[in-house]
């Protein structure tokens, strides 16, 4: 009976260290946003589906993997209430993970800031945001927060934080005119920590 019970607890830790959704698109299908309520955004993501298919392909190819649905385009409303169109990006590297009790939010958010966002940028291109009807650009990256005591694999919760750049400002980060910092610094940036909801922030007052 003892032995019995033993490997029954065995089987329940497994199996909940081995099934569980880690947040990662398996495929193009997955990965591209397809479904709008815009038309204008439809029509973008109709227009510039190869587009879409080659930026998901550079992250592929790098061994990134791209949040499920995360590359689209999707809609950003000036104080005038004018909407611009952005190309969305948005990264679910494998390699990131975090424990909840041994990190705390502003921790996590630093690490991923500093090592994760410059970096997974390099894999766009000047002329991605170079066309018409696109305004600028929105990157995210998605990372897991898990209970270590359970699973290091599966399961926990997703925090994010995604950054809208202009688009002038992301050419001249990218085609090297600024800094990462100066770039950050003139964008919106979004994000949510320790199951919040998301919220407008300044990168220095959270680091």
């Amino acid at each position: 009976m003892k032995a019995a019970v033993i490997f029954a607890l065995f089987v329940c830790v497994f199996v909940s260290c081995s099934a569980g959704p880690i947040f990662v698109a398996k495929d193009e299908s997955e990965g591209i946003k397809t479904s709008y309520e815009d038309p204008a955004l439809s029509e973008l993501a109709t227009r510039y589906r190869p587009l879409l298919n080659d930026v998901y392909r550079r992250y592929q190819s790098a061994g990134i993997g791209i949040y499920p649905g995360g590359i689209g385009f999707t809609t950003v409303s000036t104080d005038e209430g004018r909407k611009l169109h952005y190309l969305l990006v948005q990264v679910r590297p494998r390699n990131i993970m975090f424990g909840e009790v041994q990190t705390k939010p502003r921790e996590r958010f630093g690490q991923v800031f500093e090592r994760h966002f410059e970096n997974n940028l390099r894999y766009l291109k000047a002329d991605d945001v170079r066309k018409d009807g696109i305004d600028g650009l929105a990157f995210g990256v998605y990372w897991p927060v898990r209970d270590l005591s359970q699973c290091d694999t599966y399961g926990g919760f997703l925090e994010y934080t995604i950054i809208y750049f202009h688009k002038d400002d992301f050419l001249n980060f990218i085609e090297k005119r600024t800094t990462f910092s100066e770039a950050v610094d003139n964008a919106e940036v979004v994000m949510s920590l320790d199951r919040k909801a998301a919220k407008s922030v300044k990168v220095k007052e959270v680091k």
